[in-house]
């Protein structure tokens, strides 16, 4: 699921590819908003492989490990300095694709460094924060906001995202793991309400639960 709406978000840019393959985001940048976060490292790994320069924003040290060991080319934090100078430093001419878990609260930061026909995908609103926009700043921009969820996406995008995704993991790009940037927390399937617990206090990876006998 992180894989394929990671694959939704980096397909639906204007001036970008519909399919991912080594080489199909040669050139582009892609920020990936929350990198530390499951479909944000999907969203890394997929980019790199691609072709992509890839952009991450982070809340902290620990998970600016997480989204390195990722594969992200560049990490920052957005809590200290100047995000978006860090990320226009890097990308002078603006960013591709954006992929955002927290749009009310990074759309300022988004819009900053969002090139002209740029996209923003976001699947999540991480946090609850409104999302106000101004009409004149998008309209010079030229904007695409792209909101997705998988189930209403339809069976040409989810036929394509599992077969790219299928692709990628045949080339070793969408290893898991603490070594690579997604630690996996495993309960026995009679914990299984301490896995509930355990993403409702924001464990940082992915929360499996094994039903193996």
């Amino acid at each position: 699921m992180p894989a394929l709406t990671a694959h939704r978000a980096l397909t639906v840019a204007e001036d970008g590819p519909r399919r991912l393959g080594p080489g199909a985001l040669e050139g582009k940048v892609v920020l990936a908003a929350g990198g530390a976060g499951a479909v944000g490292h999907a969203v890394i790994q997929l980019a790199r492989w691609a072709g992509a320069t890839v952009i991450t924003t982070i809340s902290g040290p620990e998970k600016a490990r997480l989204a390195a060991a990722a594969g992200a080319h560049h990490v920052i934090n957005y809590r200290e300095g100047d995000p978006a100078a860090q990320v226009r430093e890097l990308a002078p001419d603006g960013v591709d694709i954006i992929a955002e878990v927290a749009l009310g609260a990074n759309l300022a930061l988004d819009l900053a460094v969002l090139r002209t026909r740029g996209v923003i995908a976001t699947y999540a609103n991480d946090g609850g924060k409104p999302v106000s926009l101004d009409v004149r700043q998008n309209m010079t921009l030229n904007t695409r906001f792209q909101f997705l969820v998988l189930y209403t996406v339809g069976d040409d995008a989810l036929r394509a995202g599992a077969e790219d995704v299928a692709a990628a993991v045949a080339d070793g790009a969408l290893p898991v793991g603490e070594e690579h940037g997604l630690p996996l927390v495993r309960f026995p399937l009679e914990r299984t309400a301490d896995a509930h617990r355990a993403v409702e206090g924001g464990a940082v990876g992915k929360v499996l639960v094994d039903v193996s006998p």
